[in-house]
C-alpha cells in the first residue's frame, strides 16, 4: 500500500542519510504527469506536493528537514517550447524554495539537484527526423534554465528500439550544446530579460496557489486515489489535443 511505501521511503532515506551522506536516495520525477498531458503549471505544482509527501515521510522517519531536503533530487520533463522549457526550470527553483522555507530549512542547505528529460509526448513515429529539433530545442531549454544534468531522448523513439544513429545524435546534441556552444556556462542567460522574468513569476505564482489546493484535497496521494489529478490531466491532454 501507499503508506508503507511512503514509510519505507523515509526509512531508506534516513539509512542513506546516516551510511552515504552525498547520495541522494529519492527522486521526484515528473514523467508521469508530463506524459499523461500536465501544463507547465502542473507539473509545478505536482513536483512541490510530492516532495512535500516525501519529505514528511522522511520526518516520520526521523530525518530532519534539512537533512531529508538533502536526500531529493528532481527531473523535470521539457517539450519543445523553448521559454516555457526554460521557466519551468527557473520556476521549479522558486517553488521548491519556497516549500523547503516553509519547512524550516535554512538557504545554505536548499540547494537541489535538478536534472532534465526531454518528453516523449512531443515525438512522432511518422516523419521522425523532426525529432532532432525537437530534442535539441528541450536540451538547449534546460540548459540555459540551469539544469544540472540532460537526458536527450533518441529521435527514432518512436519506431521501436532507438538505433545506433538515434543514440549517437541523441548524445552528440549534448556534447554540442556543452563543448562548443557553451550554453551551460553562463549563470541564468535569461535573467533580467523581461518575457523569461515575467513567465518564471506568473509560472511560480500559479504552481503555488495549485499546490495549496493539492494540500488541501489530500496531497497527490489522495488526488490519485479519488481520481482527480488523473480528471485534471486528461483535461489538459484534451485541450492540448484540440489546438
Amino acid at each position: 500500500g501507499l503508506d508503507a511505501s511512503l514509510a519505507a521511503t523515509g526509512d531508506l532515506a534516513a539509512r542513506t542519510a546516516a551510511a552515504t551522506p552525498n547520495v541522494r536516495a529519492v527522486t521526484i520525477d515528473l514523467g508521469w504527469a508530463v506524459e499523461a498531458g500536465a501544463s507547465e503549471v502542473q507539473q509545478l505544482a505536482l513536483m512541490a506536493a510530492t516532495g512535500a509527501e516525501y519529505l514528511r515521510a522522511m520526518e516520520a522517519a526521523g530525518l530532519p528537514p534539512a537533512a531529508a531536503a538533502g536526500q531529493i533530487e528532481i527531473v523535470l520533463v521539457l517539450d519543445a517550447d523553448v521559454f516555457a522549457g526554460i521557466c519551468t526550470l527557473r520556476a521549479a527553483r522558486r517553488v521548491w524554495s519556497a516549500v523547503l522555507d516553509a519547512c524550516g530549512v535554512p538557504e545554505e542547505r536548499a540547494a537541489t539537484r535538478v536534472s532534465v528529460r526531454t518528453a516523449q509526448r512531443m515525438m512522432t513515429r511518422r516523419d521522425p527526423w523532426v525529432n532532432l529539433l525537437r530534442v535539441t530545442a528541450a536540451s538547449f531549454a534546460a540548459a540555459v534554465g540551469g539544469a544540472d544534468a540532460v537526458e536527450a531522448l533518441p529521435y527514432d523513439l518512436r519506431c521501436g528500439f532507438p538505433s545506433d544513429l538515434g543514440r549517437r545524435m541523441a548524445r552528440n546534441t549534448q556534447l554540442l550544446l556543452a563543448e562548443e556552444s557553451h550554453v551551460g556556462a553562463v549563470l541564468d542567460p535569461a535573467g533580467g530579460a523581461f518575457y523569461p522574468e515575467a513567465l518564471t513569476e506568473e509560472y511560480a505564482e500559479r504552481a503555488w496557489a495549485e499546490l495549496a489546493r493539492l494540500d488541501g484535497s489530500g496531497g497527490v496521494s489522495g488526488g490519485l486515489a479519488d481520481g482527480s489529478i488523473q480528471q485534471l490531466l486528461a483535461e489538459t491532454w484534451e485541450a492540448r489535443r484540440r489546438n
